[in-house]
């Protein structure tokens, strides 16, 4: 009997997450961590793969072993996930969900598909950012993939305005695998 694990990398496949919704703003929480609001709209990714004959797959026997993190960036591509804070401290500007796990879900068409979805990251000061998203294998290595969303604002809490809800969200959280916070009296 042979209880060698699987070595995905010698698989021949290839990996791509793409952003299918991204966020266009929120508020800043600074330091009220018990106030925070998330990005809206939730970002989500869709994973594709292709086997080691370029057919499109969802590689079930590794998607236990994926994840996707999530760092900050100005919109130039610095680093901003860790900023000196007003008193002189070193804080993290992402709160929330910044590690996912991949979730099968159906696309707006009825297929079947593989995705990622960040329901609640807060940013805490204000600025101009974009997200870059990393998939992982939880075994180590470098990044499967990476892609970054397109810049989103954090304004103060005064001047913020939520956008509407999108149906990209509403469909996804009505199958009950992610769920994105609000009552669904809330929907309507």
């Amino acid at each position: 009997m042979n209880l060698g694990g699987i070595n995905f990398s010698e698989l021949g496949r290839r990996y791509r997450i793409t952003p299918i919704q991204q966020p266009e703003r929120s508020a800043a929480f600074e330091g009220a961590y018990l106030s925070r609001l998330p990005l809206a709209p939730p970002l989500i990714l869709q994973l594709d793969c292709w086997d080691s004959q370029a057919d499109l797959t969802i590689p079930y026997d590794e998607l236990p072993f994926l994840i996707c993190h999530l760092t900050l960036q100005t919109p130039e591509g610095d680093d901003a996930t860790m900023v000196l804070a007003p008193d002189g401290e070193v804080v993290s500007m992402l709160y929330g969900t910044l590690v996912a796990a991949p979730s099968e879900m159906l696309d707006r068409d009825g297929a079947q598909g593989i995705y990622f979805a960040f329901p609640d990251v807060s940013v805490r000061y204000v600025g101009r950012f974009r997200l870059r998203a990393s998939l992982h294998r939880i075994t180590g290595g470098p990044p499967l993939d990476t892609c970054v969303t397109e810049a989103f604002d954090i304004v103060t809490t005064a001047e913020y305005v939520a956008p509407p809800i999108t149906d990209l969200t509403r469909h996804f959280d009505a199958q009950g695998v992610v769920r994105f916070g609000l009552p669904r009296e809330a929907w309507a």
